[in-house]
């Protein structure tokens, strides 16, 4: 097990190394000069001309690079154009997105692999056929029309939810969770169709297996062959996806933040950008694929930890 950690440890930490340069490179191929946008309004050659030399912009690419991630291992990632560290600006808005991602994709497993369990047991039958026109509905439906949608209907018409803003978990417990439920609805939405899909194709491939069938001639209990034996092979591929759905959780976070008016790293991806603030978005953007790499590290460990055989497999070779 340690073998195989390290391993995919290591193959985690390249992609993180091309990430790093892809980020950078991306960065400065934006149209514009870094200079213009830390100097605001001020548009003397001379500011623009201290101002590259303060942060090394004139600097060959190589060396900014190199400059970039060393301070980067060290929690620097600079600062913004209004002066303040990058590393802060993240740390205080993350929480709220990471709160959002969390809730919404809660909800999208349960709701997703419950009716993809049902679905795939009841196959042919009326819920099987609800189950999966809920889910294309789920993949057709855009964020933005959903949320424009919840926010008329039980905000403005039945007043049960408030429409926008955030209230922090330490404050007032009910109040965020009543700011948080519609985002995190509509960000499950996606998510809850695509793993219903996923699971039912996955449990009907494992409720017609050898294995499944060996049991039911043991005499044990459906929902025990259903939830003993097909379940547990049918979630690896499912944790795969989850893994894989963590870009289109951070991608819709920033349609939904921007809808329901919360402040969250969504928003301040859109920000950074309208701004041209390169430091930022090189921040933003670095700790989102690190964040997705770390992801998709631990649903490598935790599908070996369902189907021990990938852990044996992946050390055998």
């Amino acid at each position: 097990m340690g073998a195989f950690i390290l391993r995919k440890a290591g193959a985690a930490l390249i992609v993180v190394f091309l990430a790093s340069v892809l980020v950078f490179v991306g960065v400065r191929a934006i149209p514009g000069d870094p200079a213009l946008a830390y100097a605001a309004e001020d548009r003397d050659p001379k500011v623009l001309a201290d101002i590259r030399e303060k942060y090394g912009l004139d600097d060959p690419l190589p060396v900014q690079y190199v400059r970039w991630v060393g301070l980067a291992l060290q929690g620097d990632l600079g600062t913004d154009t209004r002066g303040l560290p990058v590393a802060e600006t993240i740390v205080t808005r993350i929480p709220l997105t990471l709160e959002l991602t969390f809730l919404a994709m809660l909800i999208g497993t349960v709701i997703g692999i419950t009716a993809g369990v049902i679905a795939a047991v009841r196959r042919g039958k009326a819920s099987d056929y609800a189950a999966t026109s809920v889910a294309l509905l789920g993949l057709s439906v855009p964020h933005f029309w959903l949320g424009l949608l919840m926010i008329i209907v039980f905000a403005v018409n039945l007043n049960w939810l408030p429409a926008s803003g955030y209230v922090p978990f330490r404050e007032d417990p009910v109040e965020n969770l009543k700011h948080m439920l519609m985002p995190a609805i509509v960000l499950g939405t996606g998510l809850s169709a695509v793993l219903m899909r996923q699971m039912r194709s996955a449990m009907l491939d494992s409720l017609g297996a050898d294995y499944v069938r060996t049991a039911r001639a043991k005499g044990l209990s459906e929902w025990s062959i259903v939830g003993r034996h097909a379940l547990r092979n049918s979630l690896i591929t499912v944790t795969t996806v989850i893994g894989l759905q963590l870009g289109a959780l951070i991608s819709g976070a920033v349609v939904t933040e921007q809808i329901f008016g919360i402040a969250g790293f969504g928003r301040l991806t859109v920000d950074s950008i309208a701004q041209r603030d390169y430091a930022l978005l090189q921040g933003v953007v670095l700790v989102v694929a690190v964040g997705y790499v770390i992801v998709n590290l631990l649903v490598d460990v935790a599908y070996s930890l369902i189907n021990p055989r990938i852990r044996v497999a992946g050390t055998s070779n």
